[in-house]
């Protein structure tokens, strides 16, 4: 085989190889686009949580600026260290079920943005493994434990 030979089989190959690649560029370009979308919405999520989160923090910091004002007028009217101790523990369960509820409605606020983060990774995988040409998705089951066997209450020892 001389050297024109293996250049022109060379050649047959990067030809055969830049059409393959050719061929894959529409492919290329849907997940791009897959990835762009999903970037969006990502930064669309992001952003409506953090919003979320400020208003809970605004709304956190006027609950504890009433409730110190409270407390300030509570100490005012107060006549005797007793009367203030019994004003100052009187107005612990308010403060105590206010802060539970902003802790409340924060967790809820992170809880709706993972929920949703989660659904749109699970969409945007599903997109990008069931792209055109990329034929069915691999399969989902979990794999089986082998050879793990229970041992018997009795004391017996595990077939082999």
């Amino acid at each position: 085989m001389g050297f024109s030979e293996y250049g022109e089989r060379w050649l047959e190959r990067a030809r055969a190889s830049a059409h393959r690649a050719a061929e894959r560029i529409p492919l290329i370009e849907e997940r791009v686009s897959t990835l762009a979308d999903a970037s969006r919405h990502f930064t669309d999520i992001s952003l409506r949580c953090l919003d979320q989160l400020l208003q809970q923090a605004l709304a956190s910091v006027h609950g504890a600026l009433a409730d110190g004002s409270q407390r300030l007028q509570a100490t005012a009217r107060a006549q005797s260290l007793a009367d203030l101790y019994a004003l100052q523990r009187a107005s612990l369960p308010a403060s105590r079920q206010r802060i539970v509820s902003e802790l409340g409605s924060t967790i809820g606020i992170l809880a709706d943005a993972g929920r949703a983060l989660s659904s749109l990774a699970w969409r945007t995988g599903n997109e990008l493994v069931r792209a055109p040409g990329r034929g069915s998705p691999p399969s989902r089951q979990r794999p089986r434990a082998g050879g793990i066997r229970r041992r018997a209450r009795s004391g017996a020892k595990p077939r082999p």
